[in-house]
């Protein structure tokens, strides 16, 4: 009966094993699996005769495996997790593993005993799918030419910070970017011209700001930002300047040499508005203020005067 049960085991597709609770899990008994799933003969880590057994697990998945299965030793209760193999050939595998730890009479660990199976190819299919859904997820939320926030995605941005700005009373800035002269560019040269000078008005735009600030593409030469946590005045001034010198500098695109400005309106929340169409409106009507004042400036939104200062 003993034969039949080991002929069995070495028979199923995955690898059973029996080996010590030590820094390279030698194996005391280990099936034939291993070879198919490893490319290394089972004998080779039988009592770390060639090799020991931890030599296969990803380096990046070793602090993983043995944190889990101490874990799982010391609360006397099985264990399961999925991990990476290095196989003979460099090949990365994914496998599963469901072990326990047995106990002598006395309550002395023995040994450890578990099966693992090769998921490499569910795991493809896992992480495709995840990569599918991503990419789901940034084209409903991401603009294709800059890579910036789209309208949707900054709408939503906005509208919570509208909530959190209430409860916690705080302040934001939102600004509203135009770029002057772009059109004329777009019709001369095409949409292709045009498209990558958008990606890199976009790419400066963003430098300018901080991580945590949202920045978006609102639609054709159109950018918004939302920059966090700030009353200072002074401060919203000092970053307009800076990012109008940035937009301006000379854009260099198949062998053209392009220059456009940008005229920026700022409002702030809760001072000039408690809602996205609100802010939104009230920094789109001060950014017109800057385009009537000459272009290549910002306007800073004040109701009675529609803006309080112009650069």
């Amino acid at each position: 009966m003993a034969s039949v049960f080991e002929g069995l085991i070495q028979n199923i597709p995955a690898i059973f094993y029996r080996c010590a609770c030590d820094e390279n899990w030698t194996m005391r008994f280990i099936n034939n699996a291993v070879k198919d799933i490893t490319g290394f003969p089972a004998s080779d880590f039988i009592n770390n005769a060639v090799r020991p057994f931890s030599c296969v697990i990803h380096p990046e998945d070793q602090e993983k495996v043995s944190a889990t299965i101490l874990d799982a030793v010391a609360e006397k209760r099985r264990w399961e997790l999925e991990f990476r193999f290095v196989t003979a050939s460099g090949e990365t595998k994914w496998v599963a593993e469901i072990g326990v730890a047995i106990f002598s009479p006395d309550d002395q660990l023995e040994y450890l005993d578990g099966f693992i199976q090769d998921i490499t190819e569910r795991k493809k299919m896992e992480l495709a799918l995840r990569a599918s859904e991503q990419q789901i997820r940034d084209m409903a939320f991401t603009d294709s030419i800059t890579g910036l926030a789209n309208r949707n995605l900054f709408t939503d941005r906005l509208e919570q910070l509208i909530l959190s700005c209430e409860r916690y009373h705080t302040v934001f800035a939102l600004l509203f970017i135009d770029l002057d002269k772009f059109k004329p560019i777009n019709d001369e040269h095409g949409h292709l011209v045009g498209d990558k000078l958008l990606s890199m008005a976009g790419e400066r735009i963003s430098s300018a700001f901080r991580q945590s600030d949202v920045i978006a593409r609102f639609g054709g030469d159109e950018f918004l930002v939302i920059v966090k946590n700030t009353d200072d005045v002074k401060n919203i001034e000092t970053i307009a300047e800076k990012l109008l010198k940035k937009v301006a500098q000379t854009y260099y695109i198949n062998n053209l040499e392009l220059t456009i400005t940008a005229s920026i309106g700022i409002t702030t929340c809760p001072l000039n508005g408690r809602t996205s169409a609100q802010l939104i409106q009230h920094a789109d009507r001060a950014m017109y203020n800057a385009k009537q004042a000459g272009k290549n400036r910002f306007s800073i939104y004040r109701p009675d005067a529609e803006a309080i200062r112009q650069t």
